[in-house]
């Protein structure tokens, strides 16, 4: 693998500005979703194919994000991202012109495999460029981007939405403009990449997950998926128990969310600093503790601000889960299988972020809202007790056998 500790600020930069496109991909559409079921309200079950156009987009990132990795192992990571983007403009754009609500919903469809396109040789690159100290620096920027770009594209959509519906679809052609970056300021990482195009053998499938550390896989997909859950509950159900137990309107909800993508975007800035001084089991501990301190909080109060300040310790410890499991990932797996291994992250991710409100419709029915939050809470606090335990026992060992235990 080359290292590229000294890579170009330029280079530096188009990975970041790619990173922001999956960001963009769902906060944009969200606020125009109400005028879409207005202008389709002949069609039946409008509202529900309303909300597809935000949700489908998750599930088939979900689904073609293993696809993609495989893809990124065998084609390269550049050639993967530049088509990716490709599809990223001109597929949802062209719901612009559509007088079809299915239709439409065909054009995510793209969107959703454009995104698990960007989102898994991105991190493959960043993985590939960078060692050490500066991957953990650029893998926090990385994470930042989601938050961040969240936040503008909210604004953004809603500004948008004030003017005309349609032109919100417009706002995927930005990915073009991107691609001459991409092009000359991006070079394909020199990794052992596989030339045959053909499907591995039974023998060549095992020689592979062989090669994998599946326990160690397993467990980081299964914390990805729990946590993205559980963030996603912050999007999904704070707006509606905002407004029931506040009173508060609209726009003071979507200053709450905003406030939580922002400070979510500044503590992933710092993950190198995390980093410098926690193993990545000790940020998970971490990170589960925020959890259940956020949501313990915001399910025993009725003061807008103090929910707020909830949602926001929960949310920016979950965000960080996405720069920990992807650093962790990059340096447990070797570079010929990482876009696979990293693209389970993604798969995960997405697949947690879509059945959220499923696995948590049955909590709330039963409990209500708040009593469904607390409940998240406590089960924050069982999984910081949980991955404690296990960071008790690595280090115990790792005091036994210095010289053999590493420390990732």
């Amino acid at each position: 693998m080359t290292t590229r500790d000294e890579t170009p600020w330029a280079t530096i930069a188009t990975l970041l500005l790619a990173a922001t496109l999956p960001a963009l991909s769902g906060g944009i559409v969200n606020p125009v979703l109400p005028a879409i079921e207005a202008a389709f309200s002949s069609v039946s079950n409008a509202g529900v194919l309303a909300q597809l156009v935000s949700t489908l987009t998750g599930l088939i990132i979900a689904i073609f994000a293993p696809i993609v990795g495989v893809l990124v192992d065998r084609y390269g990571r550049k050639r993967v991202l530049i088509v990716s983007m490709i599809i990223y403009g001109i597929g949802p754009s062209s719901a612009y012109f559509l007088d079809s609500l299915y239709l439409i919903l065909w054009t995510r469809v793209f969107l959703g495999i454009a995104v698990a396109g960007i989102m898994v040789s991105v991190t493959t690159l960043i993985a590939d460029y960078f060692s050490g100290k500066r991957r953990e620096t650029v893998m926090g920027w990385q994470g930042a981007m989601m938050p961040f770009g969240a936040a503008v594209a909210m604004i953004a959509g809603g500004v948008l939405a004030d003017l005309n519906w349609r032109i919100v679809f417009l706002t995927y052609l930005v990915a073009l403009l991107m691609v001459p970056l991409v092009v000359f300021f991006i070079d394909e990482p020199e990794v052992d990449t596989a030339s045959d195009s053909s499907l591995p053998s039974v023998a060549e499938l095992q020689d592979i997950l062989a090669e994998l550390p599946l326990a160690f896989l397993t467990g980081v997909y299964l914390v990805m998926f729990i946590g993205m859950i559980g963030y996603n509950q912050i999007n999904v159900e704070i707006p509606f128990y905002l407004q029931t137990v506040t009173s508060v309107d609209g726009t003071m909800t979507g200053i709450a969310i905003a406030i939580v993508s922002v400070v979510a975007g500044l503590v992933s800035l710092n993950f190198d600093r995390i980093r410098e001084r926690y193993s990545p089991i000790a940020i998970i501990v971490g990170i589960f503790a925020a959890t259940g301190i956020g949501f313990v909080v915001a399910s025993v109060t009725e003061q807008y601000w103090i929910i707020v300040a909830g949602i926001v310790i929960a949310g920016a410890g979950l965000m960080l889960l996405t720069p920990t499991i992807n650093y962790w990932v990059a340096a447990r797996v070797t570079e010929q299988y990482r876009g696979r291994a990293l693209s389970g992250v993604t798969t995960t991710q997405f697949l947690g972020m879509f059945v959220s409100p499923i696995a948590a419709e049955p909590l709330i029915s039963r409990l209500g809202t708040g009593q469904a939050l607390l409940a998240i809470g406590v089960l924050g606090f069982a999984l910081m007790a949980l991955f404690a335990v296990v960071a008790f026992r690595r280090r115990s060992l790792t005091d036994a056998t210095p010289a053999t235990q590493p420390n990732d």
